[in-house]
């Protein structure tokens, strides 16, 4: 018996996955979480076998929440599951703890495949993102340079997000936050939050 845990903030999304992996008898979805948060605490509750993780969760992201879990337990077993097709998407993801991504784009019958794969330890893309992957050329743009903390702050800043509200979901101070937004600028040759924003939607990071 493989038992999943499914970190989405839609409910009917939830309602979806949970309707199609337990259509197998050796799959069984022991627990759900609409947040990071609520995903961290429901992982230390269950032990689940496999962690699927939507990236676009509200505050804190998906990637930051693979980056705690994996910290938590070295040989994580998790599946992105995201509407982001976006190779640095995919990188950072495995980078962050994903052993697998599927995008939301899959047939039903790719979401199987990659539980499987993941829960046997063997790493899983979706087609279509080994194709992008495969084929993607040296990133050359400077957010590529940023590391997982300050993409994750980006993320939020970009979002609109205080510094108080990303402070107290990274469980980091305010001014650690500000430092990493003055270094981020830096980074990007950027001089607002509405510059970030900016920058956000057209790499299809935050979508209006």
């Amino acid at each position: 018996m493989i038992r999943i845990l499914l970190v989405d903030d839609h409910a009917v999304v939830r309602a979806g996955y949970r309707q199609l992996l337990e259509c197998a008898p050796e799959y069984q979805v022991v627990a759900e979480a609409a947040s990071a948060a609520a995903g961290y605490r429901r992982f230390l509750e269950c032990a689940p076998d496999v962690v699927i993780i939507d990236l676009s969760l509200p505050g804190v992201g998906g990637i930051e929440l693979l980056r705690r879990l994996r910290a938590r337990q070295p040989d994580l077993r998790a599946l992105a599951f995201s509407v982001h097709e976006e190779p640095m998407f995919v990188d950072r993801a495995m980078a962050a703890g994903a052993l697998g991504y599927v995008s939301k784009r899959s047939a039903p019958d790719t979401l199987v495949a990659a539980v499987d794969a993941v829960a046997r330890g063997r790493e899983f893309l979706s087609p279509d993102l080994a194709h992008a992957r495969a084929n993607q050329r040296k990133p050359n743009d400077a957010l590529h340079s940023l590391s997982q903390r300050e993409f994750e702050i980006f993320r939020q800043v970009a979002e609109g997000r205080s510094v108080r509200d990303i402070a107290s979901g990274l469980c980091i101070s305010g001014k650690t936050v500000s430092n990493h937004y003055s270094q981020i600028r830096v980074k990007l040759g950027l001089r607002s939050a509405a510059e970030m924003a900016r920058l956000a939607i057209v790499a299809g990071i935050v979508r209006v």
